[in-house]
């Protein structure tokens, strides 16, 4: 974390909620104050109920206590919440479909909880590719605005781990969006391997205009 606060510089501030001093669910939020963002309230971090074995200790999923981060920011009076997810990880011989399901489904549900008229931007890391039936769920949260460069990219974001077979899987979704005309310009920022330039996946870099209806 303070690799990171460090590249971003001064004008960043770290949004997230700590456990033994570093974050829940390893979720960061990164806030530019200095482009008028301010943080409306504390953040909030929502442990998943369903997670991976704790015993599979070769794995590290059920030991990471992954979850979702919300934090709701303001910038010239109007309001948008951010929600930062991070969901179960497929490994060789288990795909732990059912538990990224019941994850999904509480993703729905922390989202419905937000005020319908707030718009809702819900991002992350979810293990699941877009060919897949869970795929549904994740449509289910909002308009997903990485599909059009999926349509132009077949990379992906990262590569199956068992075949090599490009995969995306991670995602930028607006939710109640039903108020809001949403421009979104998406570049993907392409990884050569694992932690070059930055991670084993791909950026994706989405720019926002949302102007109330």
């Amino acid at each position: 974390m303070e690799r990171l606060v460090s590249g971003l510089g001064s004008d960043w501030t770290p949004t997230c909620v700590k456990r033994v001093g570093a974050p829940k669910g390893g979720l960061l939020t990164p806030v530019r104050e200095s482009a008028g963002w301010r943080i409306r309230s504390a953040p909030e971090f929502h442990a998943f109920a369903a997670s991976a074995p704790v015993w599979k200790l070769w794995e590290g999923d059920g030991l990471g206590g992954k979850g979702a981060l919300a934090v709701e920011l303001e910038h010239d009076g109007q309001h948008i919440c951010a929600l930062n997810t991070h969901l179960q990880s497929q490994y060789s011989g288990s795909s732990y479909t059912e538990i990224r399901e019941a994850q999904l489904i509480e993703l729905g549900k922390i989202v419905a909880q937000f005020h319908p008229a707030l718009p809702a931007l819900v991002a992350g890391d979810f293990n699941t590719d877009a060919q897949e039936p869970l795929y549904s769920h994740i449509l289910a949260l909002g308009t997903d605005l990485t599909a059009k460069a999926r349509a132009m990219n077949h990379h992906g974001t990262t590569a199956n781990p068992r075949d090599g077979r490009p995969e995306w899987i991670d995602y930028v979704v607006a939710a109640n969006s039903n108020g809001w005309e949403i421009s979104a310009n998406l570049e993907l920022i392409a990884n050569q391997r694992a932690d070059y330039p930055y991670s084993d996946h791909s950026g994706l870099f989405c720019t926002l205009t949302l102007t109330p209806r």
